[in-house]
């Protein structure tokens, strides 16, 4: 019911046809991959397992995009990701913690690119605004995806949370994250919880990346606020394919303190 309510609230607060239509595409969207294509989740999870680091960067994206009818597909702009996993890839990143999972394509091309050994977290909320939340029976595909020896951790919670904090510091044990990425709540409060949250738990040299730093017309849609508000504070870099898409955009900051 608290679902059925909150999507009631998005749909009465589009007040563009263009958004209104874009919303529409989004829920046949989660509805398609979350419940429709839930009985293809053991054959996906084989077919997964064999996408291992013999395919190249591009193919990875690709595969993403198109497996399955977009059962694990990303919500980036292509090239944009494309230059942002190949940054990440010369890293090989061991500690990832990511805030917003949504349909799991930027969650398995993570484990593509950390290190064997790697220690990635995804925090989701259930039910939230950006995203929706995955359904529980997608948590087993989700962990599937690790490889070799890395671990998944999948929370369940709400990233502003302290507690949901405490839980990611438990799992750390002590160790800072070598790549945070923040791409759950868009609104600027939202974007500068997580931010303030857990940035402090970013190791010297390690990065942060912001997605959906160009202004868009989605309401809601206000991290291009907060990104231009601390970029100058810090050593960026921008990826964005064409300042007029409206979408999208990755921010990337490297912390040299």
């Amino acid at each position: 019911m608290n679902t059925f309510l909150r999507l009631l609230k998005i749909i009465f607060e589009f007040s563009e046809p263009e958004d209104f239509k874009t919303f529409v595409k989004y829920i046949f969207r989660y509805v398609f991959v979350q419940i429709v294509l839930a009985p293809l989740y053991p054959y996906a999870i084989n077919k997964l397992k064999k996408i291992d680091r013999s395919y190249n960067l591009k193919e990875l994206i690709d595969f993403t995009q198109k497996f399955l009818f977009g059962v694990i597909k990303t919500l980036q702009v292509k090239y944009e990701l494309f230059e942002l996993i190949k940054l990440l890839d010369k890293k090989k990143p061991r500690y990832i913690l990511e805030i917003g999972t949504a349909f799991g394509g930027t969650l398995f091309l993570f484990t593509r690119i950390a290190t064997d050994d790697a220690q990635i977290i995804s925090i989701d909320l259930p039910g939230g605004n950006f995203g929706g939340g995955y359904i529980f029976t997608r948590k087993k595909l989700y962990n599937e995806f690790a490889i070799n020896n890395q671990s998944i951790h999948l929370i369940r919670k709400n990233s502003h949370k302290l507690e949901t904090k405490e839980k990611i510091m438990e799992i750390l044990a002590g160790n800072k994250l070598d790549f945070l990425f923040i791409d759950a709540d868009h609104t600027y409060k939202g974007v500068k919880r997580d931010f303030e949250l857990y940035s402090p738990l970013v190791k010297k040299g390690g990065i942060i990346v912001l997605h959906d730093i160009v202004k868009s017309k989605i309401k809601g849609n206000e991290v291009n606020i907060f990104w231009d508000e601390i970029k100058s504070k810090y050593d960026t870099i921008e990826i964005v394919e064409n300042k007029k898409q409206n979408w999208a955009g990755i921010g990337i900051i490297t912390l040299l303190y």
